[in-house]
């Protein structure tokens, strides 16, 4: 950078305009005294002095430009990247990728970028160098290349797979400009940005790419050659970790050897859903009329999401309307207060078969939507289906010593006995579950209700029928008819049998990765639903 001192002369400022001559007349005489002619008198105003010109100095900061230097002149072969050395005065450079370094570190090899080197021109740039320094440039080390300099393909293999989607970049200099191009793969695997083209296979690794300004263009004219030695790569491979079974509660031998489960496959049964909100105005007696119909299901909600007692409305799904209470109480069904404004709730959903699942994560399905759904405000739910389920009462024996956590009779079976045939036990989809259950006999008649998780639940007698109440459905989980038992029960005896409910067995597995977390609130919804025929 150098200062130049500049003067400049000002503009001369037009001089004020001169004022114009002050007339004064003389007053004329009375009509009746004779005068002469008037006489007028001028005052010419007198002229400023002009102004003597003003100069200033200014200094002007202008930018060194940069130097340029034919590095090799007595040939045409390229320059081998990272083997030039040049010593300008006492600054020493050295070439990178295509980038001059000067005062590199011993111990952390860093250095301070302060220009390029065009390979192919053989031409060595510096942007920012010493002032006044006239010592000749000195090419201490410098390797030149015939042949296999540059490309304009590269086919290769990551040293690991799989590779994660997206994470593989390109990074490659031109022979031509000396410019660094870089890319990116997207989540499919393919790169295209600029004059890097092609694609990764993410499952094995293999990369196959093409500079040129026309991937399309077979004929060759369209061909970027790029440095081959200075072409680099960043990818992420993922490994797996062995699964502990006594952490994850199941075999891992039948998880993947990743341990990632797909959650939409080709054939399987998904769920496309919508909630939409529509501000409630509670009128008693009213019927708000929704903009859709055929919900799966209508409900309201407070400004906490807490959910109104279904008891102050009534709703008709099929033709999408809801209808006040009158009056109506702003509670939920345990009777708290709620928080206005309401919200009334509408979704709607649609059951489909999956046909392809992409790892875009793009699902396709066999039949149409028949709703206008919005995008970023409708989810896609997998769904396990069992098939027709119901719950039944199997695996029925007596013993004559109840022996505890059995499937099968040990020992003699009981003189008296239970008429299943005509009086067979009773078992309902709503009240049954998966369970192992005994009647113990206390004497002759009396007996205790032991499930082998709940532990005893109640008592009964062979004179009244035994029915135990489930407390999360309000039914029996199974009733045993009084009019079936027989006589010559004894304390200790024991009827053994199994129930199963109605609902699929499923394990619900939660796996969160291990790193920092992203979000205050991460959760999911499940819904046990089904018909009942």
């Amino acid at each position: 950078m150098a200062g130049i001192p500049i003067y400049k002369k000002p503009k001369k400022t037009r001089p004020p305009a001169a004022p114009v001559p002050e007339v004064i007349k003389t007053p004329p005489p009375t009509p009746s005294v004779p005068t002469p002619s008037p006489v007028v008198y001028v005052t010419a105003p007198q002229a400023d002095p002009p102004v003597p010109p003003v100069y200033r100095r200014e200094t002007i900061a202008i930018p060194a430009p940069e130097v340029t230097w034919k590095i090799l002149k007595e040939t045409t072969d390229p320059i081998v990247p990272g083997s030039l050395h040049l010593q300008w005065g006492t600054e020493q450079y050295v070439d990178r990728d295509g980038i001059l370094y000067k005062n590199i570190d011993s111990k952390t090899n860093a250095g301070i970028a302060v220009g390029t080197v065009n390979y192919s021109a053989r031409t060595a740039t510096l942007a920012t160098y010493p002032a006044n320094q006239s010592a000749p440039i000195q090419r201490l080390a410098c390797l030149t290349a015939t042949a296999g300099f540059s490309t304009t393909r590269l086919f290769f293999r990551t040293p690991g797979a799989p590779v994660r989607p997206g994470s593989l970049q390109i990074t490659a200099v031109r022979e031509d400009t000396g410019a660094i191009v870089t890319a990116q793969a997207d989540s499919n695997g393919f790169l295209n940005s600029g004059i890097i083209h092609g694609k990764i296979d993410q499952q094995t690794g293999i990369v196959d790419l093409h500079f040129t300004t026309d991937p399309l263009d077979a004929s060759g004219f369209s061909d970027v050659p790029v440095i081959a030695s200075l072409l680099r790569y960043n990818a992420v491979l993922q490994t797996s970790l062995p699964m502990s079974a006594k952490l994850l509660g199941l075999d891992p031998v039948r998880l993947p050897a990743d341990g990632r489960v797909p959650i939409y496959r080709d054939g399987d049964v998904l769920v496309i859903h919508n909630t939409g909100k529509t501000p409630a105005t509670t009128t008693p007696g009213a019927t708000v009329v929704l903009d859709r119909q055929e919900q799966a299901e209508i409900y309201v909600v407070d400004s906490a999401e807490k959910r109104l007692d279904p008891a102050q409305y009534t709703v008709d799904r099929e033709a999408g309307t809801l209808t006040w209470a009158n009056p109506v109480l702003i509670q939920d069904e345990a009777g708290e207060p709620l928080t206005p404004p309401l919200t009334i709730c509408d979704r709607v959903e649609h059951m489909t078969v999956c046909t392809e699942a992409q790892i875009t994560g793009a699902v396709s399905i066999n039949s149409p939507v028949p709703w206008d759904l919005p995008p970023t405000e409708t989810f896609v739910s997998s769904a396990l289906t069992w098939g027709d389920m119901q719950a039944r009462l199997y695996r029925w024996f007596t013993q004559k010593t109840w022996s505890t956590g059995v499937d099968n009779p040990i020992g003699d079976q009981t003189t008296a006995q239970y008429n299943s045939l005509n009086y067979p036990p009773v078992v309902t989809n709503m009240g049954s579950i998966a369970g192992k259950w005994a009647l113990v006999f206390t004497g002759s008649t009396a007996f205790q209700v032991v499930e082998e998780k709940l532990g005893v639940i109640a008592t009964g007698n062979v004179s009244s029928d035994a029915a135990p109440i489930n407390p999360a459905t309000g039914t029996p989980y199974f009733t045993i008819r009084k009019e079936g038992w027989g006589t010559g029960w004894a304390a200790g005896n024991a009827v053994r049998f199994n129930t199963d409910a109605c609902l699929g067995p499923a394990w619900v597995v939660r796996t969160v990765l291990a790193g920092k977390g992203t979000v205050k609130d991460d959760n999911f919804r499940l819904q046990v639903r089904g018909d009942a025929d």
